[in-house]
């Protein structure tokens, strides 16, 4: 049993010099060809959906004093994609930051209401004044700096 156990530690002791035998040194001409960057890069895309949006006034006004509501429905959202941000984090003078840049637009795309109502309740279903639509929406931030003070 003793023998055994020496034999163990002995094994153990020579194994870390037996597995860098076979290592060698990277020249610089290995090293030329290999590049690399820090920090943090994300992508993602996200969908939005809602349907309705309920706006209501519990006291009225002169005239008509019971609740009203402004109903918002067959709602369509644009879409929101993160694409290529980057977390970084570097010192300037002394005084770090993280920086976030978005790569570009974020929320891409169309915005439909497709009818607006005044009801009664939250879920009033009357006639409609109309139907809302905003296109082309491109909304995006640039670089977001984030520091103490």
């Amino acid at each position: 049993m003793k023998k055994l156990s020496i034999l163990a530690i002995l094994l153990l002791v020579l194994a870390p010099a037996s597995a860098m035998a076979g290592m060698t040194a990277a020249s610089d001409m290995d090293l030329a060809d290999v590049s690399g960057q820090t920090g943090i890069t994300i992508s993602m895309s996200m969908t939005v959906s809602a349907t309705g949006f309920a706006w209501g006034d519990d006291d009225g006004f002169v005239g008509y004093a019971d609740d009203g509501w402004v109903i918002l429905s067959n709602l369509s959202l644009p879409t929101i994609a993160l694409s290529g941000v980057t977390i970084d984090a570097g010192t300037n003078a002394g005084v770090s930051r993280v920086q976030i840049g978005t790569g570009g637009p974020i929320i891409t795309g169309d915005m439909t209401i497709g009818a607006v109502i005044i009801g009664t309740g939250p879920t009033s279903i009357g006639p409609s004044l109309g139907e809302i639509r905003v296109t082309g929406i491109s909304i995006g931030f640039g670089d977001i700096l984030i520091g103490g003070h």
